[in-house]
């Protein structure tokens, strides 16, 4: 199979982000905009912007700013303003004063950049999302591994920021039972289709680091197991459970209870891809391991007569593999999935990206194609393309890859090798390479 083009390379891990951050990807009249970690001498991986114009040629890409070390949660994320001017946010991890917020001096330009005002005190996995009425909202956890996620709102684009008095989730708060108070959670968000809810689907994760009852070790950053979902009525500020019942704020452990879509037991799973049913109705693709934690397997999970029904889709080997889902209409679902059968994971997944369909509403699935650009590539976080209103173009991926069979700068011993990043960013639309 030849290579596929990639429009960055010297990519590090997450050169492209999981579902817990971005976009990194914006199309406007013709044109993409693209933000990335890479670095061509390894070592810390920098913050990249790229376009690509409407004659179909990619511009050089610009590095956004310097960063303190590396560390792939200090990604950079992009939204556009209502003056067309382009906004970057990157270095956000943890503590107070890493964030760093930029805008581009002229309306969709790249090469020149300015300081903008500080977002928020605290910032890790920023989400931002342009609303209808001109407001964007970013969503977000301060502090640290046992911090709460919460959301605040601008007026101007990004400009200024309104700081809510409470967090929306807290998992740790408040304690009711042993290990409550080393309780967190990872989210993946969206905004409803009618545009007033924003969609949390989150999942619970247990800090300590003791052996895990079903695999006998320690499973680190793969302690996540459950599935919950619950939405934010962005006029009252109100959340609630899928059922409209009124949910505390901040939500525990044991409050969000109401909001359980799936008791995974001591099975693994990770944050899930999020769509939407012709009802408005929440779809979710998530993995969940088995037997060991690479005996893993995609389910799609939908709302049926008041209840949630789950699907398997199909296997791969590890909860770190990504997924991206859509509904191209009122029956059908597309899923774009890595997929991998090796026994042995990698550190935060990969595989082959695969393209399934369910031609009745999530019922059976089929594969359709592989979507990687080459024979031996590994691929994850197939990331959706938005326009500047916040709204996904169908059929359009941003994802990265690199040459197996190892992860990015991974010797065969599985330690951290020397030299440059191997990552790539590609983006796929339609079935062609841009």
């Amino acid at each position: 199979m030849p290579h596929a083009p990639s429009f960055a390379r010297h990519g590090s891990e997450k050169m492209i982000y999981d579902i817990r951050m971005g976009p990194q990807c914006i199309h406007h009249e013709g044109e993409y905009f693209a933000a990335y970690q890479a670095n061509p001498k390894g070592g810390k991986a920098l913050p990249h912007i790229i376009k690509r114009g409407r004659d179909g040629q990619w511009s050089e890409p610009v590095v956004l700013g310097d960063v303190k070390t590396y560390d792939h949660h200090l990604a950079p994320v992009i939204w556009l303003d209502a003056e067309l001017r382009i906004h970057a946010l990157y270095h956000c991890h943890i503590t107070a004063h890493e964030s760093v917020h930029v805008v581009s001096k002229a309306p969709l330009d790249i090469t020149q950049w300015e300081p903008a005002p500080p977002v928020a005190p605290s910032i890790s996995y920023p989400s931002v999302f342009p609303l209808r009425d001109g407001r964007v909202l970013l969503f977000h956890r301060p502090l640290g591994h046992m911090g709460y996620w919460t959301y605040q709102v601008s007026s101007d684009g990004g400009f200024s920021w309104r700081h809510p008095a409470r967090p929306l989730v807290d998992f740790d708060r408040d304690p009711k039972i042993p290990g409550d108070d080393w309780a967190g959670s990872y989210h993946s968000a969206a905004i409803s289709p009618d545009g007033q809810r924003l969609c949390l689907a989150f999942v619970y994760w247990d800090e300590r680091l003791w052996p895990h009852p079903r695999y006998g070790r320690s499973m680190g950053h793969r302690n996540r197991c459950h599935l919950y979902y619950a939405e934010l009525e962005l006029a009252s500020g109100e959340l609630r459970n899928i059922d409209g019942e009124l949910l505390p704020r901040p939500l525990n452990r044991k409050q969000a209870e109401q909001c359980l879509v799936w008791d995974t037991g001591d099975r693994l799973t990770n944050m899930p891809a999020i769509s939407f049913d012709a009802e408005d109705s929440p779809c979710l693709a998530v993995p969940l391991s088995e037997s060991s934690p690479q005996d893993c397997a995609f389910w799609f999970i939908r709302r049926e007569s008041g209840q949630w029904r789950r699907t398997k889709i199909t296997d791969t080997n590890d909860t770190w593999n990504a997924a991206h889902l859509e509904r191209p209409d009122d029956k059908s679902f597309t899923a774009w999935l890595v997929v991998n059968d090796a026994v042995t994971a990698l550190p935060y997944g990969g595989g082959e990206l695969q393209e399934w369909r369910s031609a009745d509403k999530g019922e059976t699935w089929a594969r359709q194609a592989s979507i990687s650009p080459s024979d031996n590539y590994l691929c994850n976080n197939p990331r959706p393309v938005i326009d500047r209103f916040g709204q996904p173009l169908p059929r359009t991926l941003l994802f990265f890859g690199w040459p197996g069979p190892h992860g990015i700068c991974q010797a065969p011993d599985g330690t951290l090798a020397e030299g440059t990043f191997t990552g790539e960013a590609f983006l796929w639309r339609e079935g062609q390479w841009l």
